[in-house]
């Protein structure tokens, strides 16, 4: 749980504070009545009298605190500055008196606040910050995850009938003893950065660090050929790739169009990239040398798999639909809960 950014309130003179509050009316809520609900049309800005409040929002649907307000403290601003539905939750915690604003009225008084308006945007661009980092499902590019486990779930029918499709041997399985040899290899010596393996389609696709923005589509039977290999895939080691990751960094946040970005999203781009590192070489093996168990868990088999030394996010979609996101420390856990 984050704290509460500070309070647009602090520069205002008492005066200021009452002419805002004189364009209120309050609201009574019970402890555990919900103000408004993630995803509602904005409407009110809203101020705590008396009692506090609880803002949070669905993380993939587990309920996921964000911050408390107290009485003096004022939220639901940020969606009225942005144009946007609630992004979060808020309900009561305990019996709390609540005042709410019009946002047309509450927008037209701070057209005529010069140093409110200079608070909010510097408040804005903090919680844009926090929102983002939030709203991601995994941690931004180079941030390690803790214990990182997301699943995603898709068509229900898919679920339901999974037991009663088999399984077919498919032109991938035909040639993962080798394949895996292969993955290994242009991950660590060759220019991939990033690649997919489609076990029923029997493409792979991969993405280089010397054409980042494209994506290559290659067939299993090819990539188990060396030839093939060494003209479509220039060697570099892991090392040198991990350089040229960090200097291709170097170079967006050193370029003029990143200036013109919102202050929040270059910070949350700085911060990320200025610690990036590698996903470990050791962890890319034992994710490998798994693929084979992966595919032939009972019922329940890989049916797509990607993996990048650039973030640290194994993705995986099985016949039953949906997709899960495991990072290489939790991958282990994965594994003993899976595999029986």
């Amino acid at each position: 749980m984050s704290t509460q950014p500070a309070s647009f309130f602090e520069d205002l003179s008492e005066s200021e504070i009452n002419e805002i509050k004189a364009q209120a009316v309050k609201e009574n809520y019970q402890q555990g009545e919900l103000v408004f609900s993630e995803g509602d049309q904005v409407d009110c800005f809203y101020i705590v009298e008396s009692g506090s409040v609880s803002i949070f929002f669905d993380k993939n649907g587990q309920q996921e605190e964000i911050c408390v307000s107290k009485a003096g403290e004022c939220f639901g601003e940020m969606a009225i500055f942005n144009q946007d539905r609630r992004s979060a939750s808020v309900s009561a915690i305990e019996d709390s008196e609540i005042l709410s604003i019009d946002k047309d009225k509450f927008l037209d008084f701070v057209k005529t606040q010069p140093k409110l308006a200079e608070k909010i945007n510097s408040i804005l661009a903090v919680r844009n910050e926090e929102l983002i980092l939030r709203e991601n499902l995994i941690d931004t590019t180079g941030v390690k995850g803790n214990k990182l486990h997301v699943s995603i779930k898709g068509d229900p029918s898919l679920r339901e009938s999974a037991f009663d499709r088999e399984r077919y041997e498919s032109v991938v399985d035909k040639e993962l003893p080798e394949l895996q040899k292969t993955i290994e290899e242009l991950l660590f010596n060759r220019c991939v950065y990033q690649l997919f393996i489609g076990f029923n389609s029997g493409e792979i696709r991969t993405h280089s660090v010397f054409d980042p923005f494209a994506e290559e589509i290659h067939t299993a039977n090819k990539l188990t050929n060396k030839a093939y290999i060494d003209r479509h895939f220039p060697k570099i080691s892991y090392e040198e790739k991990a350089r040229l990751v960090k200097s291709l960094y170097s170079f967006i946040e050193n370029d003029e169009h990143f200036s013109n970005l919102p202050d929040y999203w270059q910070n949350i781009f700085k911060k990320s990239h200025s610690n990036w590192q590698p996903l470990n070489k050791k962890d890319i093996c034992g994710v490998i040398t798994k693929l084979t168990d992966l595919r032939e868990i009972p019922n329940f088999y890989l049916r797509n798999f990607s993996i990048s030394m650039i973030q640290d996010a194994i993705r995986m979609q099985f016949n039953c639909d949906g997709t899960h996101i495991v990072s290489a420390d939790d991958y282990q856990r994965f594994l003993e809960e899976n595999l029986v």
